[in-house]
């Protein structure tokens, strides 16, 4: 891609770097092509291409290596990443520092978010947020696995991202946002007289999941691993959009949040209780001490829908 040389290295002294070749860079290493950050970014892909080609020779390294049709980072890239997303945060807060006297919101929040947390409960946060501050640009991106979120979180590529399970530790704060139930979902004309389902069973009717690390298959695989039978499923999928339709073609059964659920049994799907019952907690989770103030307005906003008491935190099926 690059006529820079991979391992040639030039003093860091007199390097200069432009704010937007940074963000270019993230952008690409985000998206993982230079097609679909010229997207994101609305711009055309030569200029693309040229901004990262100024960077590799002030910097004096390549930074992405072609794999088909998209890119992955070199090592080289990758030691960039974090320091590349702090100076651009850097950016962002001054900014946002100086604009917030006027009073009105400016700037972008990027979110890490699988597409379940991100339809609920990131969805009506973000509308919510936009209703007092429309003039910031909102960017949720999926990332590839769960443990990407905390990841690129610590790297400072994203204000916030969105988990389950456990809040995590280390340099994060974090606030609880809703409790899902999990809930069977059978193909329509199902019959299941009994109030509820056990995990084995589910099992033996074919398991429909995406792949393993996604958020919607390490909820199932916990349950999966009580009964010795992590890995049993019958359907994998990337897309989380097909696990509905696939249930709903008579391909197999899921366990999907209630949200998803209520949303299959509109379509003429079954839904059942698990026995035992099953729920996964999501939080919203940022740097500690890395917010700027829009950011600080979106988890205000965030707390005033979701208390800290959980008065309208669960969502039942």
């Amino acid at each position: 891609m690059s006529t820079v040389a991979a391992g040639r290295h030039r003093p860091v002294a007199g390097v200069q770097v432009e704010r937007r070749q940074l963000e270019v860079f993230l952008t690409i290493a985000d998206a993982g092509s230079f097609t679909r950050a010229a997207a994101r970014l609305r711009v055309a892909q030569p200029s693309l291409s040229y901004a990262v080609r100024q960077l590799e020779k002030e910097l004096g390294v390549e930074l992405f290596e072609r794999l088909g049709r998209g890119v992955r980072l070199t090592p080289a890239g990758e030691a960039l990443r974090g320091p590349a997303a702090r100076t651009v945060r850097s950016f962002e807060l001054a900014a946002g520092a100086v604009r917030s006297l006027g009073g009105e919101g400016y700037g972008e929040l990027r979110f890490l978010a699988s597409t379940l947390w991100a339809v609920a409960p990131l969805a009506p946060i973000i509308g919510a947020f936009r209703r007092v501050l429309p003039g910031v640009q909102v960017v949720v991106i999926d990332p590839r696995h769960r443990a990407d979120v905390l990841d690129q979180l610590r790297a400072g590529s994203a204000h916030f991202g969105l988990v389950d399970g456990p809040p995590p530790t280390g340099p994060f704060e974090s606030h609880f946002l809703v409790e899902h139930e999990l809930v069977a979902v059978l193909p329509p004309g199902t019959e299941y007289d009994a109030a509820a389902i056990g995990i084995e069973e589910l099992a033996d009717r074919g398991l429909i999941a995406t792949p393993g690390g996604t958020a919607l298959r390490e909820l199932l695989s916990r349950r999966l691993e009580e009964v010795g039978r992590a890995g049993d499923v019958a359907i994998e999928t990337d897309h989380v959009a097909a696990v509905v339709p696939l249930v709903l073609a008579g391909g197999g059964v899921a366990l999907l949040p209630s949200g998803m659920a209520r949303a299959a049994v509109a379509e003429g799907a079954v839904a059942v209780q698990l026995a035992p019952p099953s729920r996964a907690r999501t939080w919203l989770v940022w740097r500690a001490g890395d917010l700027d103030p829009v950011a600080a307005q979106f988890v205000a906003i965030a707390q005033e829908l979701h208390p800290a008491d959980g008065s309208t935190a669960t969502t039942p099926a």
